[in-house]
């Protein structure tokens, strides 16, 4: 485990005040929305509420004529083949757009393309087919933004096309309707592919939408899009919805989950059930998947909801392994390969369907951009991971010129390569991200949303309270709270060794509570010495054998600076001066102490500034 450093953004107590006296929350539930922009007490209100915006969908690209083309195929009686994706937003909006299309009197049927066979998107080979057997109209939903020839195509063939989509598009749109977060006058652009389907749905006038907001939500989840917004509110009813869902597929699958229906949460989402859906995309072909969210069978679900689960064993064993052959051929590299700022990794043998989460495990490990590559009988397969600071969907334009393929995000991306260009690519990738990355963007920073104050408890009531602002994910990260000067005592591991148990002793002298550091077992023999370390944790309720309690889960643990004890002591003398020291003034003020706030003196930009000033103090104890 690497150490890092963690930062804090400022935060003005009247902001502070302001919301503890409007919202009726705690002043540390406070300063982590202002940290997080919400300081108007409205706003602060909006989000806690997570009420769903009501963005007009006619200003979702070109949703005016969409609607028109659907209805007009729809009175005609002609068939609509809605094309989907094989990750778990393609099914889930593949599942939508036929639920609300049939309930529309629409004959509708589907297309997911293998991920071996055709690859991402609409194909020439596919719109031929469904020219000639006569399909009246090509919905696509999560891809067809950058299908430019294949819609060409299909227009040739007398085939309507409509592009719901939210990847990036190409320099050169397709010639069709298209129902897009870019380009779009909408005010919200992170809507995920099902997203798009269901502002869709409610400008069709679809009448049973609240019915299918289980699908919405875990869509929403699962592709990993900023929840935020209009993808908090479907977030949040979409787990309301799943809590009570009468779709036998997802109770069926949230039972070989083992996931209680009434306790249903993102993290039961992201890592229980997407998992499943993405296992049959991943190894074979989705059709399992989508049937299993379109039966109205009990016993057909139960029967497809085991066979996902015994692909998503499969996947984890055939991902660990190329996990361990990745880290074996990083660690094989010369000392100049592994300083560079981005890896590209790449085997024959490897399996295409699971490199993407292979890939975000490496960038875990490494902390830099990755792109893991598969080979395949003709071009071979990569998908890649980034940093938050690295645009890997530019880093792929820049380096086109060696690629068939690519598409994507600024945080994930996918491409086609033949093997002659391998080497080259490496070269380019390497050379683009050493021009774009810091050194300093590298290292592990963790971003602290509050520091707790001295004499401040870690209750239960303070665990549910800021599990208001769940579900957590991209753009809402779980809470990061940071204890510093902390004694660890009873420290010792649980799991075979692999996890960290203890009991932090605040600087105070006040016991924290239960503190499980999942992952961070191997570092029991620093933490065991004598000292102090600053614990960076989510304050969490944890359910056990019918009890509910706090608990601390640790993400990482510092050590406490060396000058931290002694500059503590030198400012509370200052504090009980007549004549202050001018760098204790200018921490008394930037705290705002004069106001009345209790904080700790590591939110003082000024403060941190000291502990790595090398001369003592004029007035040092």
């Amino acid at each position: 485990m690497q150490q890092g450093g963690w930062t804090i953004r400022h935060c003005p107590h009247d902001s502070v005040a302001g919301l503890v006296r409007s919202l009726g929350v705690s002043e540390l539930t406070a300063s982590v929305l202002v940290r997080r922009g919400y300081e108007d007490p409205e706003a602060a209100r909006a989000f806690l509420a997570g009420e769903l915006p009501g963005h007009d969908p006619f200003l979702l690209g070109d949703m005016t004529e969409a609607v028109e083309a659907i209805r007009a195929v729809i009175a005609a009686g002609k068939r609509i083949c809605v094309h989907g994706d094989y990750d778990v937003d393609g099914i889930c909006a593949t599942a939508l757009a036929l639920l609300v299309l049939r309930g529309l009197g629409a004959d509708a049927d589907w297309h997911l393309p293998s991920r071996f066979d055709e690859g991402y998107g609409l194909s020439g080979e596919t719109i031929a087919r469904l020219a000639d057997e006569g399909c009246g109209l090509v919905l696509t939903v999560d891809c067809g933004i950058t299908a430019v020839e294949e819609v060409a195509q299909a227009k040739q063939l007398g085939l309507d096309v409509v592009v719901t989509d939210h990847h990036r598009p190409g320099e050169t749109l397709p010639a069709c309707p298209i129902v897009a977060t870019r380009p779009s006058e909408y005010p919200f652009p992170e809507l995920c592919g099902t997203g798009v389907v269901y502002k869709l749905a409610q400008a069709l006038g679809s009448t049973d939408l609240e019915q299918q907001l289980d699908l919405v939500g875990l869509a929403t989840i699962a592709d990993v899009v900023p929840l935020v917004d209009e993808n908090r509110g479907l977030a949040i009813a979409g787990l309301r919805a799943l809590a009570r869902t009468q779709k036998p597929g997802l109770r069926a699958l949230m039972e070989v989950a083992r996931v209680d229906p009434a306790m249903v949460d993102e993290g039961a989402v992201g890592f229980r059930l997407a998992p499943r859906i993405n296992a049959a995309g991943r190894l074979g072909h989705p059709r399992e998947a989508l049937e299993l969210l379109l039966t109205d069978d009990a016993a057909h679900a139960r029967m497809l909801a085991r066979r996902l689960e015994d692909v998503n064993r499969d996947r984890q064993a055939v991902e660990d392994r190329i996990l361990r052959e990745a880290v074996k051929q990083i660690e094989s590299w010369p000392d100049n390969r592994r300083r560079r700022h981005g890896y590209v990794v790449a085997d024959e043998e490897w399996h295409e369907g699971v490199i993407g989460i292979v890939a975000s495990r490496l960038v875990e490990r490494y902390h830099r951009p990755v792109v893991l590559i598969a080979g395949a009988e003709d071009a071979w397969k990569g998908s890649g991971r980034s940093v938050p600071q690295f645009d890997l969907h530019s880093a792929l334009s820049a380096c086109s010129d060696h690629l068939t393929r690519w598409g994507g995000h600024r945080a994930a991306a996918g491409l086609s390569i033949e093997p002659s260009e391998l080497e080259a690519f490496q070269r380019a990738f390497a050379e683009h991200a050493d021009a774009t990355l810091l050194e300093d963007d590298l290292a592990p920073v963790l971003a602290i949303d509050a520091i707790v104050p001295r004499g401040v408890p870690l209750t239960l009531e303070v665990a549910q309270e800021l599990a208001r602002l769940a579900p957590f994910g991209l753009g809402n990260p779980g809470v990061t709270l940071l204890a510093p000067g902390c004694e660890l005592r009873d420290l010792g591991t649980v799991g075979d060794g692999k996890h960290l148990k203890f009991r932090p002793r605040g600087e105070d002298g006040q016991d924290a509570g239960s503190a499980i550091g999942f992952g961070l077992g191997t570092h029991l023999d620093r933490l065991r010495r004598v000292g102090r370390f600053d614990v960076a944790f989510r304050l969490q309720e944890n359910h056990w054998n019918g009890t509910v309690a706090p608990q601390l889960v640790v993400r990482r643990i510092f050590d406490t600076h060396d000058r931290y004890e002694e500059l503590v002591r030198w400012f509370r003398e200052q504090w009980r001066a007549e004549q202050r020291d001018s760098a204790a003034q200018e921490i008394f003020d930037e705290l705002e102490l004069a106001g009345g706030a209790k904080r700790s003196l590591l939110e003082s930009d000024r403060f941190r500034a000291l502990l790595d000033e090398p001369a003592a103090l004029p007035h040092a104890a």
